[in-house]
């Protein structure tokens, strides 16, 4: 039964059918082979999965958030903070690239939103002050995957619903990565600015200092609402989110005056074709994870793995390699939503977190985001510079590789995930 799902699935996706409709096929034909099952279980699981869970409600919510701030001059603001920051080092604007992807990421949680919004700002500039353009391309994609990892994270949203885990809890495990990720990029931007001789920033007086911050302040009052409000328990991460997009409806326009009431149904426009693509498939998820379920096939899976990765470090391992080469093909949330069940019961039976689990699972699947052939945030890249993926295939390599080095660190030590939230009371 399962076998016949998965081999209906994969040669759907094979032959080019979207990934959505590919479950929905899968989950069909494996209900009209086996009398066992009915194809009722289609619709009936499509509209219980998605109208039974109030928390799925934020994801939309977190999209419509951060498209509406990155078309509404949050993201110029938080440039201009950036700059004052940490422009004055050599190669500065590479720097402020990666500062305001953290920056921004705790505002969207979409990697797609930070390369628009910000690479239409930062790649032209950059190139302006003397910057390579395949290097500023690059480092915006790299940069970007930031904001699936750093809250409000909403492939994390997905996970902790899937995983039947607390949205507080991976949010809080997502912080230290984050900043070891951009550490990690932070290494080869160093090295390539000082052999480049790549340009600084002036140096910012105290009174830019402070005037660039006042600017900022509102835009930086989004994430702080949205995280404040989850851990000191004022909102659940939907309340949280729907507070996010009246504040960014009503504050930030009242400050930076770009965001007029013409852009408002291009904004909520694009905000429910995203949205409705993630409901879509989370919806066909909800058939074809249960008859994987039905079928046992989570656990046959598990004791598999069981067998040729004894150990939990093997079996991340594992994980990252399948979910790398996933990511080549998937998006991310497409990646979690397909795997995790398959996945999760294996990690628990080794002793693995879940949240430690789900950090990894987030960190491996965004790295399908910036790979060849069909990562998002590379054709948005591209579409914002100008250049073919040929020209940025061997300047993306560095960060690609420290990416992947800090992946390997938040995997093999748990604690870079689970001390932030244990420390906050979420994990014990």
């Amino acid at each position: 039964m399962a076998e016949t799902l998965l081999i209906a699935f994969v040669v759907f996706v094979v032959l080019g059918m979207p990934i959505g409709i590919a479950l929905g096929v899968g989950t069909l034909a494996a209900a009209l082979l086996y009398p066992a099952l009915n194809p009722i279980i289609i619709p009936t699981r499509f509209v219980g999965l998605l109208s039974d869970s109030f928390l799925l409600l934020a994801a939309p919510l977190f999209i419509l958030a951060g498209n509406i701030a990155a078309r509404g001059g949050v993201a110029r603001a938080i440039i201009d903070l950036a700059t004052v920051i940490v422009g004055r080092f050599r190669g500065g604007l590479a720097y402020v690239n990666i500062v305001d992807s953290m920056i921004f990421g705790g505002i969207s949680g979409s990697a797609v939103a930070d390369v628009s919004a910000l690479g239409t700002f930062l790649i032209p500039q950059m190139v302006r002050k003397g910057y390579d353009k395949d290097f500023a391309t690059v480092l915006t994609i790299c940069t970007a995957i930031l904001a699936p990892i750093i809250p409000p994270s909403i492939v994390a949203v997905i996970y902790a619903w899937m995983a039947d885990e607390s949205v507080a809890a991976i949010f809080a495990g997502g912080y230290i990565p984050g900043l070891l990720i951009a550490i990690g990029m932070a290494v080869p931007t160093f090295v390539i600015a000082k052999r480049r001789n790549y340009p600084r920033e002036p140096r910012p007086t105290l009174r830019s200092f402070a005037a660039a911050l006042r600017d900022a302040l509102p835009g930086l009052m989004i994430p702080i609402i949205i995280m404040g409000g989850i851990l000191l328990g004022w909102f659940t991460p939907t309340e949280a989110a729907a507070v996010a997009v009246v504040y960014a409806l009503t504050v930030p326009p009242l400050f930076y005056r770009e965001l007029a009431l013409r852009d408002l149904p291009g904004i909520f426009a694009d905000s429910a074709r995203l949205s409705g693509v993630i409901g879509l498939i989370i919806g066909l998820v909800g058939a074809f994870g249960w008859v994987l379920t039905y079928s046992k096939f989570p656990f046959r899976v598990a004791e598999a793995i069981g067998t040729f990765a004894p150990t939990w470090w093997l079996f991340l391992l594992f994980v990252i390699v399948v979910y790398i080469f996933l990511g080549t093909f998937l998006t991310p949330s497409e990646i979690i939503l397909v795997t995790v069940p398959v996945l999760l019961p294996g990690a628990q039976a080794l002793g693995i977190h879940p949240i430690h689990f789900g950090m990894v699972c987030v960190i491996a699947s965004a790295i399908g985001h910036v790979t060849p052939p069909v990562g998002l945030c590379l054709f948005v890249g591209m579409a914002i510079s100008g250049l073919p993926m040929e020209r940025l295939v061997r300047p993306l390599l560095p960060f690609l590789a420290s990416i992947i080095i800090v992946l390997f660190v938040v995997a093999f030590v748990p604690e870079t995930v689970l001390w932030f939230p244990r420390l906050l009371g979420f994990v014990k």
